[in-house]
């Protein structure tokens, strides 16, 4: 069920972020999600307790942007853009975390495909990140278009291979007393509904994490 929430929580994340009237909203909704799925995978790779940690602050500073959004308090103008920063550090370094410790658990189950795809989405990342710090402090402006531009087109394609990521690791991954596991709900019906859907589609297919064969 981890990664079946993973997937949901990525997407509303990862692509509302390209919606800037509603990213600080979409960023709420989808930490939240992510947070409530890495519930069971961080017993699974440790590097998943510091994708909580940058989850639960992405949670906050997009909680606390929001809330000046919406009552304009331009008083504290200035603390708006310091959480708006905090936000979008949080945005990139989870991505890089959740895609390290997938990569980790792909490796114990000997997917080289999910490693490979996992650690590419690592470089794109980084190199969204040092586009988007170029932006932020190169004043030429020409130089700062072309830099945001090429930043979106990173941002783009990082999102796209983090579903794909969140995806394949759903389908092909689960851990050993999951076919039980996957009876239990979360009591929203939204998510078990979405579960439902994952696991009548990739039950099949997954990979024991606990010992690499397939069910």
């Amino acid at each position: 069920m981890g990664f079946g929430l993973l997937l949901i929580g990525c997407i509303i994340t990862y692509f509302g972020t390209f919606l800037a009237q509603i990213s600080a909203f979409t960023n709420i909704l989808g930490a939240g999600i992510i947070l409530f799925s890495l519930r069971k995978l961080i017993y699974e790779n440790k590097l998943f307790i510091a994708s909580i940690f940058l989850a639960g602050l992405l949670e906050i500073s997009s909680i606390i942007s929001l809330g000046i959004q919406i009552f304009g308090i331009s008083s504290v103008n200035t603390v708006a853009v310091v959480f708006a920063y905090i936000a979008d550090a949080s945005l990139l370094c989870l991505a890089i975390m959740l895609m390290l410790s997938i990569f980790l658990l792909a490796k114990n189950v000997e997917l080289p495909k999910l490693m490979f795809t996992s650690m590419l989405n690592v470089g794109v990342t980084s190199m969204s990140i040092v586009f988007y710090i170029l932006s932020q402090v190169i004043n030429n402006e020409i130089a700062v278009i072309r830099l945001t531009l090429t930043y979106i087109i990173f941002q783009i394609i990082s999102s796209v291979l983090m579903v794909v990521v969140a995806l394949t690791s759903y389908a092909k991954i689960c851990y050993e007393g999951d076919e039980k596991m996957q009876k239990k709900r979360t009591g929203v019906p939204f998510y078990d509904t979405l579960n439902s859907m994952f696991d009548k589609a990739f039950s099949k297919n997954k990979l024991d994490k606990g010992n690499g064969k397939k069910k």
